[in-house]
């Protein structure tokens, strides 16, 4: 077997003598590879002299950690038997042959045109060439879109001529050691007819050609008027009818363009009249609103108390011994405080009397240390039921209904930010809260924050409280009235 490498690299080829039995019944050889590698392989039966064969990932790489090429195998077969041996000719890395080869499929040469089309079935040999991918910047080895599989056959195109010269030892152009170039069988070139005499045409032909190309011409002529100057002047005629057909359709697009103009102010007109009209029933409701608490404190309050000292309400007075978390209700420099130092808690402060049911109460709250407080009306506080209204330094607030002391359960009506609040520390803020029937109107500082609709409560008592979400809080209170309704 003649062995060599192509210029592609990764590709090895090599020349595999066969016997006429051999190429006739099939036959089987295992080949040593550069390297060490060892493989079989089989020879299908009714192979030809020149034919590839291809196993497809036993050649060497293309590069470092690239994929491996392919082994080629050219068949040469002799015109008597070969006797398999070792090629005296190559170097200690050539394939020799030895032993029985792995099964490939038996089947006839291949048609021309070969490898057929994958269309309607699988083809048993995998397309050849793969197509590879250019490597990637910086990367250690090209990405490739079919892998190679090793030791898998593959049949090339017969495009190869087939009498493509044999190299093996016996055969005209086998190169014997010492010899410097090989010898090859030229066929002898087959014999030339004789050249035919020339003969003059008659004047019968000559007239029959004469009338052909008369023929000929008229047909021109007609071929021109029938292909090429009647569409033509078909064409002129439908281009002008096209464009006949575009400036009316134009005409219509402007038309409907402006239909569409006139169409898109009159809904944006439209929309800024219903914006007009439901900014003003916006600004006619916050006035609404707003008059509410006005005419809420226009009259008389029943309870007018600068919350400097106790008075006739009866305020609430607890020291912070006297409470399991240490809250408190005290007169402290002419305000009402109430103090929680207790994370998660609050402390209540009730005005014992009177009662109240359609009301407006309002008061000033300054926290002066910690987070939040509020107030708490319609409130029985035996059972610990009340509405609680409570609004921290930043000016997040809440609306909740409590049906017990136990935060669980509590329900919140409101919530949201109060713009109008001054927020911080030692800010003076006004609380305002109107209770007419079923409906909760809050106020900050006179204006309107928010209205919520709960009857769970009708009547109670009044209060004030502070409350420890974070920190110590201690929230002061003074000048608290309220107004019958």
């Amino acid at each position: 077997m003649a062995f060599s490498q192509p210029p592609d690299a990764g590709d090895i080829r090599a020349t595999l003598a066969l016997g006429q039995a051999e190429a006739q019944t099939g036959s089987s050889r295992t080949l040593n590879l550069p390297g060490g590698r060892r493989i079989t392989v089989s020879i299908p039966a009714g192979v030809y002299n020149g034919q590839e064969l291809r196993v497809a990932g036993q050649g060497e790489p293309t590069w470092q950690g690239g994929p491996a090429g392919d082994l080629i195998l050219t068949l040469s077969i002799a015109s008597e038997p070969v006797v398999a041996q070792s090629n005296p000719g190559m170097n200690e890395f050539a394939p020799t042959e030895a032993y029985s080869a792995q099964s490939f499929p038996q089947t006839a040469p291949p048609p021309s045109g070969y490898p057929p089309a994958t269309a309607g079935g699988n083809s048993p040999y995998t397309a050849y060439p793969p197509q590879y991918n250019d490597p990637p910047a910086g990367a250690t080895q090209p990405a490739f879109t079919t892998p190679q599989q090793p030791q898998e056959p593959m049949y090339l195109p017969q495009n190869q001529a087939a009498n493509q010269q044999p190299s093996y030892p016996g055969y005209p152009g086998y190169t014997q050691p010492g010899q410097m170039e090989g010898q090859y069988y030229s066929p002898p070139a087959p014999d030339q007819p004789p050249a035919p005499a020339r003969r003059r045409l008659s004047p019968a032909i000559l007239s029959l050609i004469i009338v052909l190309v008369v023929l000929l011409l008229a047909g021109s002529g007609l071929i021109y008027y029938v292909g090429v100057y009647q569409p033509k002047v078909q064409r002129d005629s439908a281009t002008a009818t096209a464009q006949a057909y575009l400036t009316g359709t134009a005409n219509a697009q402007n038309s409907v363009t402006a239909q569409a103009n006139a169409t898109a102010n009159a809904i944006a007109s439209a929309t800024a009249n219903a914006q007009a009209t439901a900014n003003a029933q916006s600004s006619a409701t916050a006035t609404a609103l707003q008059n509410i608490l006005t005419s809420a404190i226009s009259g008389t309050p029943v309870l007018n108390d600068p919350l400097n000292a106790q008075s006739g309400s009866n305020w609430d007075t607890l020291a912070p011994a006297s409470s399991s978390v240490g809250g408190s209700c005290q007169f402290l420099n002419g305000a009402y405080h109430s103090n929680m130092p207790a994370r998660g808690y609050f402390q209540p402060c009730y005005a014992n009397t009177p009662t109240f049911s359609n009301f407006a109460f309002q008061v000033q709250m300054t926290i002066t240390q910690g987070d939040e407080g509020g107030i708490l009306f319609r409130a029985d506080p035996n059972t610990s039921k009340y509405y609680l209204f409570r609004i921290d330094t930043n000016g997040a607030y809440d609306l909740f209904v409590y049906s017990s002391s136990q935060s669980s359960s509590a329900t919140r009506l409101l919530n949201g930010t109060a713009q109008s609040f001054k927020t911080g520390l030692n800010r003076s803020n006004t609380l305002a809260l109107v209770a007419k029937g079923n409906i909760l109107y809050v106020y900050i500082n006179g204006q309107f924050i928010n209205s919520a609709s709960d009857g769970t409560f009708s009547s109670g008592k009044i209060g004030v409280f502070g409350e420890d979400a974070t920190n110590p809080t201690d929230a002061a209170f003074a000048n608290a009235q309220v107004w019958q309704l």
